[in-house]
């Protein structure tokens, strides 16, 4: 046990360390809740420095150490990060993240949760940190300042792995800055010193390391804030989510804008017709507050679908994993909203209020939803890829910000692609704005121009039905701006305002949602389509559906089938859309994607067998390869010396192959200049060793080359020493020192 017992330089190095790991790790500060990712961090460290301790001690391969961190990591892994007992499933979850956690912490918006499966990645991150910087430490070969460095770059590797994985504004620049570089210059001179010769006369060494401290610490403080001052603050730092695009796409959902005549009245009952169907009950939210379902912001000639990467030079607008807790800075009125869906919900978007603070899932497949809720925090849009059903509860804090437009808000000049489909309103956005200077006074004048000359119909009644439904280019266009009459309900009219909105100039959009009734109950006929203004300090305002739309009907018309019978020219029936991301899919098509999907993947192995194979089969192959990759190297070693072009060369060789094989099994046998053969033979644990040694030294330094039958018998006698060698050691000595690398040290 008194080699496991750990020098004075051993402990000093383990606590530096220690130090440097955890100051690396706290970056990791804004990207978990908690100090959950902390505590598992650190203990990765602990372990790792302790396993790779007594391997060093033992005089044990890397490799062994490498194997026993597997183990480590799994065994530990599973109580430590995933808050579970080791078993298959947890053994299958500590792959998936080892291999894919990074995808989803970079795909999440943080912070994530700090009690949650990505808790893997620190666990690992500090393991592995812990037992290569011991490893590295504990080299006795190479240059002496490079064995002094190459300890001290393990955390800084760590803490260059955690500004990646972090996110843009740093936790702190103090202390993953002056600290963390006070710690690693102090670490390297502490080892520059001991490798170098002692220094005489002086002061003493105690006051030379007080004074050098202070002297690094000082440089280290007065260098944050001159660089800080020389090239900016440390806001726009690389990370790796910066571009890592999110594994989703929204357009495969279909626009819930396309589907408005199902929360219009009927004359006639209607099986799909949710209009006095309850939706949804919310709690919490004020009444008269908007309850969002879905922010729609790109155009593409067939309908306003939700997209993402539509907002100029922004990242937070694309549809992100997000964790029960949300970093989304907003100023205003905080609520605390439980929503219960109803019998006539269902489908990926999910209702919210404002801007979100967090989400928990109460009732429903909480579990399966958490895993696959998505935010847009530009869009403040929320879908759960995985569906929502009638009788899903969840709750989520929110605030409500300043939503007021006026035409002396001043508009932000972000324009997206939909001022480009907006080609075909050129006139009218002229035309109705006329006597308006500034571009949201054009935008309120166009907005009042539809509201006075447009009439409103859902195109249900049986006089109505010419006006028909969607928002595509042509039903935009001859049916409605350019018709005798405007005539349309909020699809129509929210589509056409936020057109005309970006073609003056102002970003806009289209959001469908409702206002929440005095009773919190809402049914189909509360749902409505607003239009969202782009202001100048980025934040989106509401122009509510009654700015440009109002509820006069236009005059009776004659029955369609009438029309018919006079003679009159009836419009033809509004056209298939042309396929487009943003098109719709129905459910049975997704439904059948899915079946074939699923028969695809039950038609091969089960289940458990891929998770076996993959987290179990191939961790392990990659150790046999690791370890046979060893013994293959002394194969090929023995077969280079056995084939050496000189008799002679033949014959150390076989010496040499007899004092390594001496030397994995743990005998003391020195090498190296200066050592003559006979002088190691005496090291060699067997009687017949001096005799060889003797024989090899008279063929060597012999008058003529030996023959080559001569170099044959000699490797025939050192191979059978070789075999009474293994036979006198137990079978995992002989195993442990196959797989040794002592031989291919130098020294």
């Amino acid at each position: 046990m008194s080699r496991l017992a750990p020098s004075r330089h051993d402990l000093v190095d383990a606590a530096l360390l220690l130090a440097a790991c955890a100051t690396a790790l706290t970056g990791l500060a804004t990207t978990f809740t908690g100090v959950g990712y902390l505590v598992v961090g650190l203990a990765g460290v602990v372990l790792g420095v302790v396993l790779a301790h007594v391997t060093a001690s033992l005089r044990w391969p890397g490799i062994a150490a490498v194997v026993l961190a597997l183990v480590l990591f799994v065994l530990l892994g599973a109580p430590l990060a995933l808050r579970a007992a080791p078993g298959p499933s947890a053994v299958g979850e500590l792959g998936d993240q080892l291999l894919f956690g990074w995808k989803d912490l970079l795909t999440t918006v943080p912070p994530v949760d700090g009690d949650g499966p990505l808790l893997v990645l620190p666990w690992v991150l500090g393991l592995v940190a812990g037992v290569l910087g011991t490893l590295v430490g504990r080299l006795r070969s190479g240059p002496a300042w490079l064995r002094a460095l190459l300890p001290v770059l393990v955390p800084a590797a760590l803490l260059l792995a955690v500004i990646l994985l972090g996110v843009a504004r740093p936790q702190s620049l103090w202390l993953q800055g002056v600290v963390f570089t006070v710690l690693a210059i102090g670490w390297l001179a502490l080892r520059v010193q001991r490798s170098s010769a002692p220094v005489r006369g002086g002061i003493g060494r105690g006051r030379r390391l007080v004074l050098g401290t202070v002297m690094v610490a000082l440089a280290a403080t007065a260098a944050l804030p001159v660089t800080t001052w020389a090239t900016g603050s440390d806001d726009e730092r690389v990370v790796l989510r910066t571009y890592v695009e999110p594994p989703f796409d929204i357009g495969q959902y279909p626009s819930p804008l396309s589907s408005f005549r199902r929360y219009v009245k009927m004359p006639k009952p209607d099986a799909v017709n949710l209009h006095d169907k309850t939706l949804m009950t919310v709690e919490g939210a004020p009444e008269g507050a908007r309850i969002r379902i879905a922010a729609l912001d790109r155009y593409d000639g067939v309908v306003w679908g939700a997209a993402e990467d539509t907002v100029p030079g922004s990242s937070d607008d694309t549809f992100q994993r997000v964790s029960s807790t949300i970093d989304n800075p907003a100023e205003g009125d905080d609520v605390d909203v439980t929503v219960t869906l109803g019998e006539g919900y269902s489908g990926v978007w999910l209702p919210t209020v404002g801007a979100l603070q967090s989400m928990d899932f109460e009732d429903g497949a909480t579990e399966e939803m958490a895993e696959s809720f998505r935010y847009n925090l530009a869009t403040s849009t929320a879908v759960v890829p995985s569906g929502l059903a009638p009788g899903d509860r969840y709750s989520f804090s929110a605030v409500r910000t300043d939503d007021d437009v006026t035409e002396t808000s001043v508009p932000s000049g972000s324009l997206g692609e939909a001022a480009l489909a907006a080609g075909f309103l050129d006139t009218q956005a002229v035309q109705w704005s006329a006597g308006a200077s500034e571009p949201m006074e054009r935008v309120f004048a166009a907005a009042e121009h539809l509201r006075t000359e447009g009439k409103y119909s859902d195109g249900v009644l049986e006089s109505e039905k010419i006006y028909h439904a969607g928002h595509h280019v042509r039903r935009l266009a001859e049916e409605f701006v350019n018709a005798p009459i405007m005539v349309g309900n909020d699809e129509q009219y929210a589509a056409v305002m936020a057109l005309l909105a970006n073609k003056i100039g102002v970003p806009a959009r289209v959001v469908l949602g409702a206002v929440v009734p005095d009773d919190g109950v809402v049914e189909g006929k509360d749902v409505h389509a607003w239009v969202e203004l782009q202001v100048a300090d980025g934040s989106w305002r509401t122009l509510p559906t009654e700015t440009f739309m109002d509820t006069d009907r236009p005059a009776e018309q004659p029955p369609l089938s009438e029309q018919e019978m006079s003679g009159t020219v009836v419009p033809p029936p509004a056209p298939i859309p042309p396929p487009s991301t943003l098109a719709e899919q129905n459910d049975a098509e997704l439904n059948a994607r899915k079946g074939d999907r699923g028969e695809e993947e039950d038609a091969g192995l089960p289940g458990w067998v891929r998770v076996v194979l993959l987290y179990v089969g191939v961790p392990l192959l990659v150790i046999a390869l690791l370890l046979s990759s060893v013994v293959l190297a002394k194969v090929l070693r023995r077969r280079r010396r056995r084939a050496a072009d000189r008799m002679s060369a033949r014959i150390v060789g076989a010496w040499r192959e007899l004092v390594d094989h001496a030397r994995d099994l743990g005998q003391p046998v020195p090498v190296g200049a200066g050592w003559t053969r006979r002088e190691q033979s005496s090291r060699v644990a067997s009687p017949d060793a001096p005799g060889l040694a003797a024989l090899a030294d008279r063929h060597v330094f012999g008058p003529a080359q030996p023959p080559e039958a001569a170099a044959a018998s000699y490797w025939a006698a050192v191979d059978a020493e070789r075999r009474r060698l293994s036979s006198a050691v137990p079978r995992l000595r002989r195993l442990r020192g196959a797989l040794s690398l002592r031989t291919f040290r130098r020294r």
